[in-house]
């Protein structure tokens, strides 16, 4: 008697859509945390020093965070895009804050030298002993600068072309959304550049006009909101030797015209040598 022969034994594997679980999401998360965090403390001096630290830790954890997350083998690929972008925005903006704040101190710093520079100690001299013809003159008034004469200020030569001390119907004519002057008039002040430096000017953002008043108060442009019809913000970037004319505006009580001087001044200067005084009028 025979027997059928039988069927082998059938081995019994993973369907072929198997896949296996995806595991965590840990190094995307972290590097995420660490991203975030770097990115805020980018924009504070000294601090910025840790978080370029923490960009490097979260960038060396983004990467293989994100090549995992690619492969299918573990989750996150969000977070991992997240902290790999903030990672490197981070150590950008660490990089450009350290450079300008780098160029303010050693402007403050060149400021401070030439301060020191020009401060001699007197020699004793006997009064007895003193020639008549050796005393000091008077020290004479601040110079000013008559309308249409260029001046060197900081690394600008600038020529005063026009004053209008009421400038308000001007201002409201230029744009309908300038409010009128807080302080009750405004003065616009028509100036001609020449960039002398050696590198590039912002005119509009490296000069600043300020009024002072007889009531022995500062007006400068940077407290007028107002948009003029050649606004010193709209002044294009100048190479050496480039020139450009552009307006500046203060807000000043009227009261206070009456004696007012004008001045021209660098905007990153605490050398009140660097002022130049224009006819107001």
């Amino acid at each position: 008697m025979t027997y059928p022969p039988q069927a082998p034994p059938q081995s019994y594997g993973p369907p072929p859509s198997y896949q296996p679980p995806k595991k965590g999401a840990g190094l995307a998360i972290a590097a995420m945390v660490l991203g975030i965090i770097a990115l805020l403390l980018s924009w504070i001096p000294i601090i910025n020093n840790g978080a370029a630290v923490l960009a490097l830790v979260g960038l060396g954890l983004a990467i293989p965070a994100l090549l995992r997350a690619r492969r299918g083998t573990h989750g996150g690929m969000g977070m991992a895009i997240t902290g790999l972008v903030t990672t490197v925005l981070a150590l950008v903006v660490v990089f450009v804050t350290q450079a300008f704040y780098a160029d303010v101190i050693d402007e403050v710093q060149q400021e401070l030298d030439r301060a020191a520079d020009g401060v001699t100690e007197p020699a004793a001299q006997d009064p007895a002993a003193q020639d008549p013809t050796d005393v000091a003159p008077v020290e004479e008034p601040t110079e000013v600068v008559p309308l249409g004469v260029p001046a060197q200020v900081g690394d600008y030569q600038v020529r005063l072309d026009a004053v209008e001390l009421d400038a308000n119907a001007t201002v409201a004519a230029a744009n309908q959304f300038n409010e009128p002057a807080a302080n009750g008039q405004y003065v616009m002040t028509q100036f001609s550049v020449t960039y002398t430096g050696t590198e590039e000017g912002f005119p509009g953002m490296d000069l600043t006009a300020v009024v002072h008043g007889s009531d022995n108060r500062q007006y400068s442009d940077s407290d007028c909101a107002a948009v003029l019809p050649d606004d010193a913000m709209q002044a294009p970037t100048l190479n050496p030797g480039g020139s450009d004319t552009f307006q500046f505006c203060m807000d000043v009580p009227p009261a206070a015209l009456a004696g007012a001087q004008l001045s021209v001044e660098p905007t990153m200067s605490w050398d009140s040598d660097a002022r130049v005084f224009y006819a107001l009028g």
